[in-house]
């Protein structure tokens, strides 16, 4: 059998590649970087019991945003609740990206990037808005080494204002101890008041 996320629990003898479950969680693992070698495939499932939690009580924070804080490697915990969302969200995908991983850091880079070439966006970075404006659950991670100047908190709380509108959507910001965060200016502390209001402590969570 080919590599799938369900091989565990399929009842197909064969596969050919053509069952709508392989088709849209390869789609979605792809878009989010996740390879069949990740750790996420064997998570404690104690974790898997954590994240899920968290998909569950996204939807009814404030904004519908949830900021997860934790000690732990936020790229670890990014990747493992794209893959839980992957697992709750890959039917009727229909091949558009319902789960986001929004590694922020480079996004922003990009974005600068179209400064110096006359606004010229490339191919990767309109998907890459695409996602983040529809996707039914978007999770942003890198955001630990960013100084949150105006632009960069300006363009994480647009993210965020964008997405409140719908409340079928949430937003689930993975960060670490946000006292490590750096940043200044009014648009900083507005940015760090919006994500303490919404603050979920990952390593105590049951």
């Amino acid at each position: 059998m080919y590599n799938c996320i369900f091989t565990g629990h399929c009842i197909h003898p064969v596969c050919d590649q053509s069952c709508p479950a392989w088709v849209e969680t390869t789609y979605l693992l792809e878009r989010n970087k996740i390879p069949m070698s990740s750790e996420v495939f064997h998570a404690d499932p104690a974790e898997i019991s954590k994240c899920n939690k968290i998909l569950d009580e996204a939807p009814n924070y404030n904004q519908n945003l949830c900021v997860v804080q934790t000690k732990q490697n936020t790229n670890t915990i990014s990747n493992l609740l794209t893959y839980c969302g992957i697992c709750r969200h890959w039917k009727g995908n229909q091949l558009k990206c319902s789960v986001y991983n929004l590694r922020l850091f480079q996004y922003l880079e990009d974005i600068r990037k179209t400064w110096n070439n006359g606004g010229y966006e490339s191919e990767e970075l309109e998907y890459t808005k695409l996602f983040c404006k529809n996707a039914k659950v978007l999770i942003i991670s890198n955001i630990d080494y960013i100084n949150f100047r105006n632009f960069e908190c300006q363009t994480l709380l647009g993210l965020i204002q964008e997405r409140s509108i719908d409340s079928e959507k949430s937003t689930i910001i993975v960060t670490p101890q946000l006292s490590s965060l750096i940043g200044d200016g009014g648009f900083y502390q507005t940015l760090m008041n919006m994500m303490s209001k919404a603050r979920v402590d990952y390593d105590s969570k049951h």
